[in-house]
């Protein structure tokens, strides 16, 4: 049977364009869903702009299980789930993932905040758990209005920490204060950021010479958790931050997702997720609402910083 799928293409609006394709044969532990809805994530986009023409992406999905996994692990057909494709195949109307990767969406949540859970909201999460003792002391969240920065502010005052967000605009500051931000440094260097350390935690995803700065800034016993360079790979550390400054006892930690769900289940984590957001505990935040036919030019404006939040496409 034949179905339909986004795939890269170097010279297309947004590097997207559909492609005619078979529908994926799943293996004994995966299911194969019938995708209703997704989320773009500035990573994959800017990967796909250097991958070969016609290559899959996709990591968060929300569909229906179409047929259910033949080893018995996963939820009967007609069950509506979010999930996580770490093949990256998941804009597509079709996709097999292992049944590890998927969860049950509750009923009181909709496919379009389901949609934005798998990467932004996992990664936040685990990286916001890296930190310790974070009760009554403070958070750094850079690039703040991210996905995952509005996400891991909302973490951090769950856990009892002060939520401190670095932004680039004034006009974005009642943005972040809005998810929770306590306080908000307006700043692209990073050195503004002293006037609120130590931080007990970093989050950081936007990497460069402003990771640099800020690791000086670290708690006695804290951690910088790095899941993002949107500025660049490159910077320069002072060993002294981390062995003798403040005490020392200093962490840089390198996150990427696709090990840190061999430690928690993308399951699990993405259960973890759908209970806050049901409870209304959680708020996720989209600024697009489209059909997959605007793929094209809603991935050009996320890479262009066009908007803020998620954007989320309709499979239609």
């Amino acid at each position: 049977m034949a179905m339909r799928r986004l795939v890269s293409s170097p010279d297309a609006v947004g590097n997207l364009t559909s492609q005619d394709t078979e529908v994926p044969t799943p293996k004994a532990n995966e299911c194969l869903i019938r995708v209703k809805a997704f989320s773009m994530n500035r990573g994959e986009l800017k990967r796909s702009q250097n991958d070969p023409l016609g290559t899959p992406i996709g990591w968060d999905v929300v569909g229906v299980v179409e047929q259910t996994a033949q080893d018995g692990s996963g939820p009967p057909i007609g069950t509506k789930i979010v999930a996580l494709s770490l093949r990256s195949e998941g804009w597509a109307e079709y996709v097999a993932i292992p049944t590890r990767f998927l969860a049950i969406i509750p009923q009181g949540v909709s496919d379009t905040d389901a949609a934005t859970l798998p990467v932004a909201g996992l990664t936040a999460l685990y990286a916001v758990e890296k930190g310790s003792r974070l009760l009554g002391n403070r958070m750094l969240i850079t690039g703040a209005t991210g996905g995952v920065g509005l996400f891991a502010i909302q973490f951090a005052r769950m856990m009892g920490a002060s939520a401190v967000a670095q932004i680039r605009q004034p006009a974005q500051e009642a943005f972040v204060r809005d998810y929770g931000a306590d306080e908000v440094v307006i700043t692209e260097t990073g050195q503004e950021a002293k006037q609120f350390a130590p931080y007990r935690l970093i989050v950081d995803g936007v990497g460069g010479e402003l990771v640099g700065t800020l690791t000086a800034f670290l708690a006695q016993g804290g951690t910088c958790v790095c899941y993002g360079s949107s500025s660049g790979n490159e910077m320069k550390l002072s060993l002294a931050d981390f062995y003798s400054e403040n005490g020392g006892q200093r962490t840089l930690y390198g996150f990427t997702l696709y090990t840190e769900v061999e430690m928690e289940s993308a399951s699990s984590g993405l259960a973890r997720l759908l209970r806050l957001v049901e409870q209304g505990r959680l708020k996720t935040h989209i600024d697009r609402a489209v059909s997959w036919r605007e793929a094209g030019v809603t991935a050009a404006d996320l890479i262009g910083r066009r908007f803020s939040g998620k954007a989320v496409l309709h499979v239609d």
